[in-house]
This record gives C-alpha cells, sequence and structure tokens, in this order.
C-alpha cells in the first residue's frame, strides 16, 4: 500500500524579517497573502521532516516530526461556512519555513489547544520558524484578529511512519499563544461508546483546507479554503484498531486535509470527532482508501498531554522519530 502525507508545501514564500513587530498586520498579509499565488509553484515529492517552531514573538520551541510524501484538500467537496466552521471547531495551521509554506488542518478541542496529525508538525529542508492557526474559512484572507501564533506542541510518542501497513499513531497537539476566538465551539471527542458504533458502512463528514483536484500533479491548486464532503463511508478498522479506512474511490481528503478532522453525528445529533486525517494510499490521485488515525484509541493521551502543555510554560522538548521512507513501496 502507498503512504502518502497529506500535507500541502508551498515553495518560494518571503521569509519573515527580522525584528518585525509580533503578528503585525504586515507580517499577516506577507505570510498569508501569497499562499493562493505560490501554491501554484507547489511540489509534490519526498520531504524529510523535522521541526522547530518559533513563536510569534520570538520564543523557541522543538517539536519532533518524520519524512513522507506530500498530499492535499477536499475532492469533491463544497466550500464550508463560517458558521459551520466554528460549529465544528476546525481550523487552518499554517507553517512557515525557510524556503515557504506548509498547510495542514485542526481541531480545536480546547481554547488554547488544537489537534492535528504529527507529520504536520515536521519539515524536510530546515526548521519550521513559524507556526499560525486560522479561525477562518480562506487562509488567504487571514487576519490578525482570526490568526493564532503557536508556542509549542508535542508529537505521540508512538508516531511511526512506514511504507507498510503499520500504524502511524499519526497523532499531535499544538499550543496556542492566547485562547481562541470566542464564538469558535469545542470539536468533541469520541467515547468508548462511539468507537464501538463504527463499524463498516458508517458515513462521516470530512472537513480540510486541502485541494479541491484530486490529481497531486496538477498545476492549479485550490487548498487553503475550507470545504467539507459527507457521505464518506467506513470501509474497515485497521488490524489493531487504531486507524480508520475510508473509501474515498470518488471524493475525500488530499493535500492540506492532513490533521482534519471526520466526524459523525452521535446518538444526540451532534458532531463528535471520530478520525483525523493521516494518509492516502495512492501516488498520483488523492482518490483511493483514505487512512485516518482512530482518535478514540488516542483519547487518553489526548487529554492527558492537553492537560500538559496548559500547565507548562516552557517549550516541549521532543524525541525525533524514525523517519519515513524516501519514496514509498507497494508490499
Amino acid at each position: 500500500m502507498f503512504v502518502l502525507n497529506k500535507l500541502v508545501r508551498i515553495v518560494l514564500l518571503p521569509p519573515r524579517k527580522r525584528g518585525a513587530a509580533c503578528r503585525s498586520d504586515e507580517d499577516i498579509r506577507t505570510i498569508f497573502g501569497g499562499v493562493m499565488k505560490t501554491l501554484s509553484l507547489l511540489k509534490i515529492g519526498g520531504l524529510a521532516l523535522s521541526v522547530s517552531l518559533l513563536a510569534s514573538c520570538g520564543q523557541k520551541n522543538t517539536q519532533a516530526g518524520a519524512e513522507g510524501l506530500l498530499a492535499g484538500d477536499i475532492v469533491g467537496g463544497a466550500k464550508s461556512s463560517a458558521s459551520a466552521q466554528k460549529e465544528a471547531g476546525v481550523v487552518g495551521i499554517v507553517m512557515v519555513m525557510d524556503d515557504g509554506m506548509g498547510i495542514c488542518t485542526g481541531s480545536l478541542i480546547d481554547k488554547r489547544i488544537v489537534l492535528t496529525a504529527a507529520h504536520c508538525l515536521s519539515e524536510a529542508d530546515g526548521a519550521i520558524r513559524k507556526m499560525y492557526v486560522v479561525f477562518g474559512t480562506d487562509i488567504s484572507k487571514a487576519t490578525r484578529d482570526n490568526v493564532r501564533a503557536a508556542v509549542t506542541g508535542v508529537v505521540n510518542e508512538a508516531f511511526a511512519p512506514t511504507n507498510s501497513d503499520a500504524t502511524w499513531n499519526d497523532v499531535a497537539l499544538i499550543k496556542l499563544s492566547e485562547d481562541a476566538p470566542a464564538d469558535f465551539k469545542l470539536a468533541r471527542l469520541p467515547s468508548s461508546s462511539t468507537d464501538a458504533a463504527l463499524k463498516p458502512g458508517v458515513k462521516v463528514l470530512q472537513i480540510g483546507f486541502g485541494k479541491a483536484e484530486a490529481n497531486r500533479n496538477a498545476t492549479k491548486d485550490t487548498s487553503g479554503i475550507l470545504r467539507s464532503v459527507s457521505g464518506i463511508a467506513l470501509i474497515e478498522k485497521s488490524a489493531d484498531g487504531r486507524e480508520l479506512h475510508f473509501n474515498e474511490a470518488t471524493k475525500g481528503s488530499c493535500n492540506g486535509d492532513s490533521g482534519g478532522p471526520a466526524f459523525i453525528r452521535d446518538t444526540d445529533g451532534k458532531l463528535t470527532q471520530v478520525g483525523l486525517d493521516s494518509r492516502g494510499n495512492l501516488e498520483d490521485t488523492c482518490l483511493g482508501v483514505g487512512i485516518y488515525t482512530n482518535v478514540a484509541v488516542h483519547v487518553d493521551w489526548i487529554k492527558s498531554h492537553s492537560a500538559k502543555l496548559l500547565a507548562d510554560n516552557t517549550p516541549a522538548t521532543p524525541t525525533p522519530a524514525e523517519p519515513a521512507p524516501a519514496r514509498p513501496v507497494n508490499p
């Protein structure tokens, strides 16, 4: 099975000037305003992933990473409204690197904590200099009011990207510099009973900032805008139950959707996040099988490490994860 991360990497974005004011309007425009223009320069390929995060006001933080191939956005989906985004608690994540940017998706689980994929907190050609979380439906139109800087984070210690069918444990947390906007609701984590009800054929709602074009190599890139797609059926759980495999034969997640949620309507009618987008299984197209981390398996880890991040004012010091292969192998 091919395994492709669903991170969008954007090259040639001008770096932030040394000494610039914290999250100034000019800085936000520099970081986000050129996103859609530079997306056309996106190249898909191997990426050795290792991370060091810098907060917007100069505080240095480090984070673990891994190596992998890149993927992108919701294919066959519709644009999400601001109200739907706030109801679901879905956010965009922008990583500013020495020579470009990367885009992932995440979900707000505490007013200062975002849940995302471990491979999003990693990068190959150099350190991640800044990481921002966007509380808007269009990353290119981000403003000072709907952006928060990431100050630190933590990657699951069991994160182990591989080119085999083995589980990745692709889950991480990001701590924000300040509270999320007050009108954003928190994504609800699943219970054991929710997980028990996840049987083949159950359909989910996927939301993300990824590509709307299934061809990974398309010159025109449509990532950076929040979209959702419903009716994505669960094929099966992995043998150890730690991952969810979804039927994305005609629509589903792509580059930029990494870390994004898969929701079900729980018994009380409310959205509950059951999956976290990890990767796909084909090299040239985003269509095929979508592989999501099973959130229920990681709830204890998520809660305990969220509490540690909220209590700790010092940067996390990670242990680097094993790198993924430069190219996937089809077993």
